[in-house]
């Protein structure tokens, strides 16, 4: 008998007391999305102005993302985890053709040389690779766990997901992005070796790729040219250099305590996308060591709570759902601050529930939801298992 798609409800059971969110995850988030909506309009102010003649008008689209992506996530966290078992082949089917889209003219559109959007009504774009991340995070869950003992054999447990992940990557640098494709590669491995994959086939199949990605990344100007500002931005510190160089003085002028909120001077059209990719970089300049610490502590709680979640879970599909969300939303803001600090070149990858970018927080928040739903379903069954 497979499981209800969304949870019984009945009047005073232990399930009903269980509906609210993890309250941990809940306030760590709240934290994060408050910080990120100050940092957003502190970072894009001045140059909102100078683009739109309002403000404020990053703020509000910023805004209107977090009140729809809050109320995705307290939904989401009410749906039965097991629905995401059900519905993981059209979630990618989905993703996939969303991809495609991007590729279509008149309804893909191009922003600085990249087909990463597609184009919505009232002025909005959809990113569809931030919504392909999930989905193939809950279809690798599903097909891991549904393998069982086959795990360990190539070409049950290796081979189909290795390729499913290389259709993905493929389209994905078609756009190009390099960055999502690096973390949605490392995610997938890192999901195929938590649920049981041999190491040597991890090992090999990450040896034989590892020439493609060192040609991917020099094979294009642009990304030759971050690879050689990474290593010395100070070669050309007026052109290739010149964002790592301002962005390490942000953070330079920040010292203990930051210059305030709303006085740095770097994200006056100094820093590169100062409220998108290098919102980070603000915050050590106007909040100092101590806010880019505090930061980093709410993100290392973020993650020891989703493993926490993922790890006291029995159920297979669940744990690695967990273990995959965790990874993306972990992976992706160690890779965002270290990029900004100038230990990992260039990467247009935004700082997660922090940056500018409605897709990306909408479907960040949805994930978190996910997570509390999964939470919500093991304290249930822990309940019900009880004499």
């Amino acid at each position: 008998m497979e499981p209800a798609l969304t949870p019984q409800i009945p009047g005073n059971s232990p399930a009903r007391r269980m509906l609210g969110p993890d309250p941990f995850l809940l306030a760590l988030v709240v934290v994060i999305l408050t910080i990120g909506i100050v940092m957003v309009t502190s970072a894009g102010y001045m140059i909102a102005v100078a683009k739109f003649g309002d403000g404020f008008y990053y703020t509000k689209k910023q805004g209107l993302a977090m009140v729809v992506g809050l109320g995705i996530m307290y939904l989401v966290s009410l749906i039965n985890p097991d629905f995401w078992k059900r519905t993981a082949v059209p979630l990618m089917v989905l993703g996939m053709l969303a991809l495609i889209l991007v590729f279509v003219p008149g309804i893909g559109a191009k922003m600085g040389g990249s087909n990463r959007w597609i184009s919505l009504p009232l002025g909005f774009f959809l990113q569809p690779s931030e919504f392909i991340k999930y989905a193939l995070i809950i279809f690798l869950a599903r097909s891991l766990a549904k393998k069982g003992d086959g795990i360990r054999d190539f070409a049950v447990g290796f081979l189909p997901h290795i390729l499913v992940m290389g259709v993905v990557v493929f389209f994905v640098l078609l756009q190009p992005d390099f960055g999502t494709a690096v973390i949605v590669t490392i995610v997938g491995f890192l999901m195929l070796f938590v649920a049981g994959v041999r190491l040597q086939h991890l090992v090999g199949s990450a040896i034989l790729c590892l020439p493609f990605l060192i040609y991917v990344a020099v094979s294009a100007d642009y990304r030759w040219a971050r690879l050689m500002a990474f290593l010395n931005p100070f070669g050309d510190r007026l052109n290739t250099g010149f964002h790592i160089i301002q962005s390490l003085i942000a953070f330079a002028c920040g010292g203990w305590t930051g210059a305030g909120i709303g006085k740095g001077i770097q994200k006056l059209f100094y820093l590169p996308q100062p409220h998108t990719d290098f919102i980070f970089s603000v915050v050590g300049e106007e909040l100092g060591l101590l806010g880019v610490l505090f930061m980093i502590l709410l993100f290392y709680l973020l993650i020891c709570r989703g493993l926490v979640v993922a790890i006291r879970n029995t159920d297979k599909f669940q744990r690695l759902l967990a273990f995959g969300i965790t990874s993306l939303i972990g992976l992706q803001a160690m890779v965002n601050m270290a990029v900004t600090m100038g230990l990992l070149p260039t990467k247009g990858l935004p700082l997660p529930l922090v940056s500018l970018g409605g897709t990306s927080l909408v479907m960040n928040l949805a994930g978190i939801g996910i997570l509390m739903a999964i939470t919500r379903s093991a304290q249930s069954k822990a309940r019900e298992e009880k004499p």
